[in-house]
Order: structure tokens, then sequence, then C-alpha cells
């Protein structure tokens, strides 16, 4: 069943000028108004993590049948998640333990995309990290230093171990004019817990005024960057599938993506300024109702090809 779907061909181009830090100037915008832009075939398709496939680490029914199926296409497909508790690697090696088919370059976290947005905006390496020590590790490895006494900016993550000791001094950097960025803006986690956006809000509060400078994840734009580094495709090439407007779908229209808003079994949230390609009730109606083949939205390929070539890449 289909709440609500737009013909998914058509998106309109915007004034590079127009285009805030969430957004890269000249990508298609599906919400804009102005001169129309033909979709071209899809080339990668995405997916949230934590209730789009699975939720409290249960798969949703027919992920497995999904992903193997993706393997033997033509599309190319990749695991996206804000969530910052963990790194790429780890994220790896619980997908394969849940049983789905994939290779590392598969997995694109916001872990990632704050490195890519720290080393872009010259930030660091000493830093201090709001976040896990899985997170804080992960950063280390990519050459930043946790400090507080040297911090040139607070780093805000998802920290499921925050303690109050933490929460003083980032308290006292941000008191103290310390820039503030993050991973994501997620306020909840589905769960649910309290996210990396709640602390945002927190430290807002705590100096009235205080801009965050820069945020990794969906929706903003260092995310879109490390994809289109990694996979080689432009953004109106992408398909997004996710459960949330305001991270998930507003991502696939502030650049361009074609986009399915999957409900599994949770009620239509509102869409506001966002209007979703398709609303799909369960995951695995992309199987085959919304195949994106099925949809139009790729061009037939080889099937053994299709599969050789996703299973040379690691």
């Amino acid at each position: 069943m289909t709440a609500f779907r737009n013909n998914g061909l058509t998106a309109h181009r915007r004034n590079p000028a127009d285009f805030p830090e969430n957004a890269l100037p000249g990508f298609v915008d599906g919400r804009a108004s102005g001169e129309d832009v033909k979709y071209p075939p899809a080339k990668l398709i995405l997916f949230d993590l934590d209730g789009t496939l699975y939720l409290s680490g249960v798969l949703f029914p027919r992920v497995q049948e999904l992903i193997h199926k993706l393997r033997e296409s033509s599309l190319e497909y990749g695991f996206l998640t804000n969530n910052s508790t963990i790194g790429p690697g780890s994220y790896f090696n619980k997908l394969k333990r849940l049983g789905l088919e994939l290779n590392r370059r598969n997995v694109v976290t916001s872990v990632e995309a704050t490195c890519l947005m720290l080393r872009n905006l010259r930030i660091g390496p000493e830093i201090y990290i709001l976040g896990t020590r899985k997170f804080r590790s992960y950063l280390e490895s990519q050459g930043f230093v946790h400090s507080y006494e040297d911090a040139q900016a607070l780093l805000i993550g998802f920290d499921t171990e925050l303690t109050y000791r933490k929460l003083t001094e980032a308290t006292r950097l941000v008191l103290a004019g310390k820039p503030i960025v993050a991973s994501h803006p997620d306020p909840i986690c589905p769960g649910p817990f309290p996210d990396a956006g709640m602390l945002l809000e927190y430290f807002r509060a705590a100096r009235p005024g205080v801009v965050v400078q820069a945020i990794a994840g969906k929706p903003h734009r260092w995310l879109v960057q490390l994809l289109q580094e990694r996979f080689q495709v432009r953004p109106e090439e992408m398909i997004m599938v996710g459960d949330r407007v305001n991270t998930d779908m507003r991502f696939a229209a502030n650049f361009g993506m074609r986009s399915m808003l999957v409900l599994n079994g949770v009620p239509q949230p509102e869409l506001g300024d966002i209007r979703p390609t398709l609303i799909v009730e369960r995951i695995g109606q992309l199987c085959d109702e919304y195949w994106p083949e099925n949809l139009g939205w790729t061009e037939p390929a080889d099937k053994n090809a299709a599969g050789s070539r996703h299973r040379r890449k690691s």
C-alpha cells in the first residue's frame, strides 16, 4: 500500500546561491521550483539501518532476501548510518553477524564523514570528543587527538557513555567560546534513546546564541561528499531508503535523490515540506513491488555480470 507517490522522474534545479551549509551547489533538489530535470538511471541505493533494516538488532522480514537480490543486480548498495557510537569496522562486523552480504566499502557512517568534515574545515588535530570510547578510538586512528586543555573545538557524538564530568568539561569549553561541531543531528535514536541532537540543544541553552559550526551526518553535505568519493556517482543517481523524515528524507531532498520512506509498522510521520518519492509500508516490499527496476528507476543489466561486479569490490 502506498500512502504517497510522486512519479519519481522529475526534479528541479535551484540557484546555487540558495543552498545552505547542508547542500552542495549545482545539485538537483526535488523540493524546489524551477527548471525541470529528468533523473538519470539510479546506480546506488542507500539504506538507513536503525528502524529501516532492523530494530533492536533484529532484521525486519525479507531484508536478507533484498540484499541478496541487490548483490546480483546492477545497483550498488550502501548501509548508511548517523549512529556514531561505533566505527565502520564494527558496523561491518555487526551486519555480517546479522547475515547480510556486504563488503567493507558498503558501510558508510557519520564517523567517517566526521573525519572528512574536520579535515576539510582544518579543525584539530586536538579536539574534545564527547562520545563513546569506540568513537574516540576511530578518530584517534585517523590522526585526531582527544584533549581538554588544548581542544580547538568540541565534537559532539552519540554518547551512550556520557558522564557528568564529560558534560561539565564540554560545557566549560562552550562557555569559553570553543566552536561546536557534531557527527549528526538526530535528537532520538530508535529504541528510543537520547541522541546527539539533544546534546546540541543543551549547549545552545548553555550559551544562548551559540552557532553549531558544522554537522557531518544526514541531512548535511559531508556525507554526500563521502558517498561521491567512494562510489563515484552523483546524488541524482542515488536512492535513499530510510524511516526518518528530518534526516533520511531531508537528506534526499537536499541533494536531489529519489527517496523511499519506509514505515515498518509505524504510523506515517508528519512530512512538513518534505515529499518522499515513495512511502512504503514495509521494507520487504522492495524485493518485488517496489524493486527499483520494476519502478523504472534503473536500466536492466545482465545479472551475472552485475553480481560479479559486486563480489569483486572490497
